[in-house]
Parts: C-alpha cells; sequence; structure tokens
C-alpha cells in the first residue's frame, strides 16, 4: 500500500510553519496574482522564495497555484513570473489555462506542471491529452466517483481533494459569480453565490440549495491509499491557522498509522470550520449544508427547555463533553442560535434527570448523558421552539493549547539524516558534513575553524566532548545518524569554537540546500504576430436541441444540435438509464429534417462526460456511421472538430494549441477590450466564434438540487432574493444539472464592431427556447448588413445582459 502525499493549503507564511509543523508532505500557495484565491492573503516573489526555503529545509515541496485563465495581454507578464517561480525553485506549478501551459513547455521544459481541478478533466481522452503536453499530475474534480478513479489509466499521478469545501458546480465551469457578480471564478475573485439561500418555484421556503455540505475522506483513506492515488489534498487557503493546524494532524497521525495496517478515528476535525461532513461523489454520499458557515460537531437533541437553561441528550457515540467557555449552536429548521457556554454545566444521566435530580456524574464514559447548560438568552415570542433541536459542538477551547503546541514545534515533517566527520589538518578543525534529504538528494560541505587547536596547559578536550558539541542540531531540521572524530584527545580549543564550527557547517548546509533547488531567470519575449486581415464574409451558427428549429432554419452556417434528455426532471439521484435507440433516432430525424438545407449539422455533446456516457456516445456515433450518418462532433474532450465556450478559450496561445479543430468558441466571461486583444494577434481568425444571443450556462453540477421528497415539486427555475428565475435542465447524461442564467447574453448591438475588427462566426444559442426563437437569426443577419433592430429582438428575447462586455 502506498501511502500518498499529504498537500496542505497555505495562505500565509504563518500558515506556511504550521503546515509544516502539523505534518504536511507539500504545500500549495499563490502569488498575489494569477491564483484561484485572490482573496487570501497571498504571497509577494520574494515571500514565496523565502517559503521555498523553509518547506526545502523541512522536505516539503511547494507548489505554486497559477490556475487561473490567461488573458491574452497577459501571456508575457505570467510566462516571466513563471520564469521567476522556476528560478526560485518551486517543485511544480497549478495550471488551468491550455495555452500556458504551451509556454511553459516552450519557454520554461524542465517547470512540472500539475494541471489544477480548474481543468475539468473528468475522463480518460481529456487526461490522455493533457498528458501528451507534458503534464505529470492531474488534480481530479471532486464529482468523480471512486470506481471512475480506479478505471482511469495514465503515467501522470493523480490527486484528489480529500477534506474541505465542495463547489456546486464543476470547477472551472462556474459562470455564476461572474456573471451575476462581475467577479469570475475563473480568475480567482469568486463571490460565491453558491452559499446564499435560493428559492424554488413550487417551493415556498428557502435554503441552501447550492451549497453541498463539506467534504471529508478521513475514514475512506485505506480505499484511497488502495487505489494508487498519489497525493490527498486539503482545501482551505483561506480558514484559520486552527483549521490547518488540526486539519493536517489529524489526517497525518491516520495516514501514519495505515502504514502499520491501523485506523484511527477523530472528531476534532468537527470542531473547526465545517458545514458538515459527506464523502462527496467519492462514495455518492454528497448533501446539502444547513448553513452557509461553521456548524460544528452533532452532539445530541434538546430534551428541556427552560427560562434559564436547557437540557441536551447527548449521543452516546460523543467523546467530546462541552466545558466552560466551549461554544453551542442549537438549530431547528431553518433556525439558529449560537452562544457560549458560561460557566461549568452540568452533567448527569438520563435516569437522574427525569426524576429531577441533576447529580452530576464522574464517569463521563456512562451512555445516557444529560448535558444541562445556562441559556445566555431569555425566551421571547421570536424564539423558536427548542425542544427537540439539535446541537452542534461549534468552538473547543482546549483545541488552542493543541494549536498552539503545533505551531511552536512541530516535529511530524522528516528530517534529513546527517553524517557529521571532524578532523584536524595542520592544527585546524575541519568539520565534514553529509545530509541526504528525503528525496534521496545529497548534500555535501566542509568549513574549516579559523582558529588552530593548541597543546593543553591544563586539560585537553577529548573526542567525546567534540562529539557532544556537534551533536546538537539547534533548531535545524537534521537527525544526526553519525558522528566521526578523527581525532585523538590531546589537544585543546575552546567550546565555543566547536560550537562555532558546527553553526557554520549548519548554515552551509542550509545555502546548500536552498541553492540545489535554484534555476537561472530569464526574461522571456513573447512574439507577436499582428493580424491584419479583415473577414469576407461573415456566418451565423446556431445551437438548438429542438427539431422544430431545423425545419424553419435559413441563412445559417452551422448548427450545433443537442440531444434533449427524455425525462428533464430535477431528479438526478437514480443510475442513468441510458437510451440509445433514442439517440440515434433524434440525429437520424434531425438527419432528415437537414437533408436539402444548406447548414452543416454538427452533433454537441454535453461539456461533461464521464467515461461511461463516453462510451454511450461513442456507441451511438458508430451506429449513425453504419447507416451512413457521419455527423462532425462539438466536444470539449479533444475529439472534437468543434469546441464548445466550455473550453474557456481566453488567448491565441489556447487557440493555437488547439489545431485539430475547425472552430472553437472564445469564452463568454470576456470584455470587449479582451475580444479585440485576441483577434488583433490571431493566426487564425476564421477559426474563432463568439457567442453573441443566449442563455449562457452559469454552473454544471453533479449534486442533487433537490433530494428525496423534495423531488415530488415539479421544480423548473432557481429563484433569488431580486426574484430572478433561473432554468434549471438536465443533462443527456442523466447525472448532471445545468442551470443557465436568468438574462440572455445579447451583443446584437455590438456585432459591426465585431465585424469590423475581424471576427466571422457568431452563435445564437437557442436550446429550451421556443419554436418562434429562431427568427432571431434573422434580426442578427439584417444587423450585419448594418440594420440593427433591438426592439424586434425584444419580442424574442424580453430580458437581455451585456454580461462582462
Amino acid at each position: 500500500m502506498r501511502i500518498p502525499e499529504l498537500l496542505a493549503p497555505v495562505g500565509s507564511m504563518e500558515h506556511l510553519k504550521i503546515a509544516i509543523n502539523a505534518g504536511a508532505s507539500s504545500v500549495y500557495l499563490s502569488g498575489k496574482e494569477y491564483g484561484a484565491r485572490k482573496f487570501a492573503q497571498n504571497f509577494t516573489l520574494d515571500e514565496i522564495n523565502d517559503a521555498v526555503n523553509i518547506a526545502h529545509m523541512h522536505n516539503v515541496k511547494v507548489y505554486v497555484t497559477v490556475n487561473t485563465l490567461i488573458k491574452e495581454s497577459e501571456l508575457e507578464d505570467v510566462i516571466n513570473y513563471l520564469s521567476n517561480l522556476y528560478a526560485i525553485g518551486v517543485d511544480a506549478v497549478l495550471i488551468q489555462d491550455l495555452g500556458l501551459v504551451e509556454l511553459i513547455n516552450e519557454y520554461l521544459p524542465n517547470l512540472k506542471i500539475h494541471a489544477s481541478t480548474q481543468m475539468t478533466m473528468e475522463n480518460q481522452q481529456k487526461l490522455d491529452y493533457i498528458e501528451s503536453k507534458g503534464i505529470k499530475r492531474v488534480v481530479l474534480p471532486r464529482e468523480m466517483k471512486k470506481d471512475e478513479i480506479q478505471s482511469l489509466k495514465t503515467d501522470m499521478e493523480l490527486e484528489i481533494f480529500a477534506h474541505g469545501a465542495l463547489c456546486y458546480s464543476y470547477s472551472g465551469q462556474c459562470l455564476m459569480s461572474s456573471f451575476k457578480g462581475g467577479r469570475s471564478g475563473n480568475r480567482g475573485t469568486c463571490a460565491q453565490p453558491c452559499r446564499q439561500k435560493y428559492a424554488l418555484d413550487g417551493i415556498k421556503h428557502q435554503d441552501y440549495y447550492l451549497s453541498p455540505s463539506d467534504l471529508c475522506l478521513f475514514k475512506n483513506l485505506k480505499e484511497i491509499a488502495e487505489l494508487n492515488i498519489s497525493c490527498i489534498k486539503i482545501e482551505g487557503r483561506m480558514r484559520s491557522k486552527e483549521y490547518l493546524a488540526i486539519v493536517i494532524s489529524t489526517y497525518r497521525k491516520a495516514l501514519n498509522k495505515l502504514k502499520s495496517g491501523k485506523e484511527t478515528e477523530s472528531e476534532e476535525l468537527n470542531l473547526v470550520f465545517n458545514r458538515g461532513f459527506s464523502q462527496g461523489k467519492f462514495k455518492n454520499t454528497s448533501k446539502r449544508s444547513l448553513r452557509a458557515g461553521h456548524i460544528g460537531l452533532k452532539i445530541g437533541r434538546v430534551i428541556e427547555n427552560k427560562k434559564n437553561q436547557i437540557a441536551i441528550k447527548l449521543y452516546d457515540s460523543i467523546k467530546t463533553i462541552p466545558e466552560k467557555g466551549d461554544g453551542l449552536l442549537v438549530v431547528k429548521n431553518q433556525n439558529d442560535y449560537g452562544f457560549e457556554i458560561s460557566q461549568d454545566p452540568t452533567i448527569t444521566t438520563l435516569n437522574h434527570f427525569k426524576k429531577g435530580k441533576n447529580k452530576q456524574v464522574k464517569d463521563l464514559s456512562h451512555a445516557d448523558k444529560v448535558l444541562i447548560v445556562k441559556k445566555v438568552w431569555q425566551n421571547k415570542k421570536s424564539d423558536f421552539n427548542l425542544n427537540e433541536s439539535d446541537v452542534y459542538l461549534t468552538k473547543r477551547n482546549s483545541l488552542t493549547k493543541k494549536v498552539k503546541e503545533i505551531e511552536n514545534k512541530g516535529d511530524s515533517f522528516i528530517k534529513s539524516k546527517l553524517i557529521l566527520t571532524f578532523s584536524l589538518k595542520n592544527k585546524f578543525p575541519h568539520l565534514k558534513a553529509r545530509l541526504t534529504l528525503a528525496n534521496k538528494k545529497e548534500i555535501e560541505c566542509e568549513v574549516v575553524g579559523n582558529a588552530p587547536f593548541e597543546k593543553p596547559i591544563k586539560k585537553s578536550v577529548s573526542a567525546d566532548t567534540i562529539k557532544k558539541q556537534l551533536s546538537k542540531v539547534d533548531n535545524y531540521p537534521y537527525q544526526i545518524t553519525q558522528i566521526n572524530a578523527n581525532y585523538d584527545g590531546t589537544q585543546f580549543t575552546p567550546i565555543s569554537k566547536i560550537n562555532e564550527l558546527r553553526r557554520n557547517v549548519f548554515e552551509r548546509l542550509e545555502d546548500e540546500i536552498c541553492n540545489s533547488y535554484k534555476n537561472e531567470v530569464k526574461k522571456i519575449t513573447l512574439p507577436k504576430h499582428k493580424n491584419e486581415s479583415r473577414p469576407t464574409e461573415t456566418n451565423i451558427s446556431f445551437y438548438t436541441n429542438n427539431l422544430n428549429h431545423l425545419r424553419e432554419i435559413k441563412n445559417v452556417k452551422r448548427v450545433y444540435l443537442e440531444i434533449p434528455v427524455r425525462n428533464d426532471s430535477l431528479d438526478i439521484s437514480q443510475h442513468p438509464n441510458y437510451n440509445i435507440n433514442y439517440m440515434v433516432n433524434f440525429i437520424k430525424e434531425a438527419f432528415e429534417i437537414s437533408y436539402d438545407k444548406n447548414y452543416e449539422l454538427i452533433w454537441k455533446w454535453p461539456d461533461i462526460t464521464h467515461d461511461k456516457f463516453i462510451k454511450v456516445l461513442n456507441k451511438v456515433k458508430a451506429i449513425l456511421y453504419k447507416m451512413h450518418y457521419d455527423i462532425p462532433i462539438m466536444s470539449n474532450s479533444f475529439n472534437g472538430e468543434y469546441g464548445p465556450y466550455s473550453m474557456n478559450i481566453t488567448n491565441n496561445s489556447t487557440i493555437d494549441s488547439l489545431n485539430d479543430y475547425k472552430i472553437l468558441t472564445v469564452s463568454p466571461e470576456l470584455t470587449k477590450k479582451d475580444y479585440e486583444d485576441i483577434i488583433e494577434y490571431s493566426r487564425n481568425p476564421q477559426k474563432l466564434e463568439l457567442l453573441v444571443q443566449g442563455s449562457v450556462e452559469l454552473m454544471k453540477t453533479r449534486y442533487p438540487i433537490l433530494y428525496n421528497k423534495e423531488l415530488e415539486n415539479n421544480s423548473r427555475y432557481l429563484i433569488d432574493r431580486k426574484n430572478n428565475k433561473y432554468p434549471i435542465h438536465k443533462s443527456l447524461s442523466e447525472e448532471e444539472l445545468i442551470i443557465f442564467n436568468d438574462s440572455e447574453l445579447s451583443l446584437l448591438g455590438e456585432i459591426n464592431h465585431l465585424k469590423m475588427i475581424g471576427y466571422a462566426n457568431f452563435a445564437i444559442d437557442g436550446r429550451y427556447k421556443n419554436d418562434n426563437y429562431y427568427k432571431i437569426i434573422d434580426i442578427y443577419n439584417e444587423a450585419l448588413n448594418g440594420n440593427i433592430n433591438e426592439n424586434e429582438l425584444l419580442k424574442y428575447s424580453p430580458k437581455n445582459t451585456m454580461g462582462n462586455y
């Protein structure tokens, strides 16, 4: 069994030291720019250099996140930033942007790349593609199930999240914050709209429908190790030092016990920030969080609510008994009260409590314990009925002491093995050191004392005394395994000189360790290709999943046809029931309708396609081919001719790298200036397409929005506090839901500017629209001829937005 690397989040230098002391094998951190957590404290380049030196001294690896989408205007700055990181000696960088991967391979080929979870690498085809690009490790989506991970075949290292927050949407596929608040998750500024309360049509009360409980795979570490997972990752660069210390140290102890075949349990994980825990999609046990903030450890239920106190029946399984100074949270339905225990609570038995004898029990292992605590508020009419309320322990005072111990002194990291050899040469002391790091790298150095040994006046310095002084490691992370003293013990020198010699060799070793990771910094200038061409003709593409649209569509170049799911309910809890005949017949009918039309028919695959579903889609494609229906594919899995906007294309480096695609749709997140920058330096402008009209997919999720009896409601819309209604549809995979924007992206008024600067291909998304929506095509064709009619557009699309444009 291979024990996986334990990767810790680090948002500051203080957090770095805690992560090392708590037992992290590696840490991930970000600079001030280009990381997916822009609002963490983060690091300057000088601080990254210091962090790398400290970590490498303790045999801890450092990965720097550069896991955002990079705009055309930023490419040169970013590649030079990466050059600085390479020079500093970081162990790897986490990357989202495919274009950045290309630039690293070209200019910094020895810089190790890890594919961020923001890349959304959920299937074998995607893994094969990025492996061909030299990527060494991939961080898998948190939505992947155990059997899906198990079936992957790759020489890349696999990394999974094991603990921390879960996004409702697939990472890298969420545009909700970007379109609703102007803060892009793909640019590190997510405003977390998923943690807000929403309503659903048909359900009156609001709830945290988009807020999953946190992930905790603590009890699954043995399974993970057997999967040959190289690394488990802890989420939380913006969490507290208490969170970091407790979570990392708890997982470290559990991983160490795995080596001896032992398993461990811990309630402490529940006492630092969490929204409740599940095993997520790894074991298909996801659930909705009760609140957006910390919930704590569930310890029991209220059985009595009096004016000045409450009685709580503790669960027998609970080992952590609340004390004075601890925090409690009382929760019932949509209400909660949090308070600190101000006086020593009484712990009695249920039997004593029922008899009215609240006698303190000393044996805390006794079953049927009742906790009686003084309330810090008086009953009011506005109070909810506390009886039968769930009670959570949210804060544990005694943890503070443990955190301080970890913060001040840690020995969980792997120490480097040191052999010291002392000798005299021409009466001058020489100390040679050979240090073996955890990665088997050997560092050797030698220092010479500045004062010769002398004949003793009274007493000589013995070899044992010298060994004793050399055996002191001070605060260095070294384990001295051997000290050789080639010395006969007949000479004298002050002890202070021996100590000075030891300190000098330790300092030299530190310099040698740090320098062994360093590289030469290179100033990189990227070549610019100025695009002077302008389109001779413009084309419109139309997305649809409505066969009636195919009958009426005219004057378009391409139709991207998506097969609609037959049962478009919000229930994704059942095992998918793929109907291959339905899919084949749908495409076959579409071909027959489109036979004499003047557009090219292209089959758009869903953006999320796990391997079992890809096999189904390929089977459908093979059947169609045998029937002489050879249809091109739009897919983001690097297996199609047409690329959807889910590929997150924001620069020409990405576009140039995807040379097997005929058409690539640029990200709809971009601004007007970004579109101008891309076309100005495009080598193949005819390959680019812009979405100019339609409802943008804001979220793609594998987590249910409704559970159990809630599914009896025929809900179709998510409703925010401003009463905006977001349509929800089920993917053809039957395992994902897609949440669309309440407003349509509309660039009708900008279409001629976009044409003038060089764009030739424009797309309209008519999926899930009524039968007359295709008439918008004529409105855009007229606009391309200079006749813009926004009033006519409002007949078919009454609510529009320009997004980030």
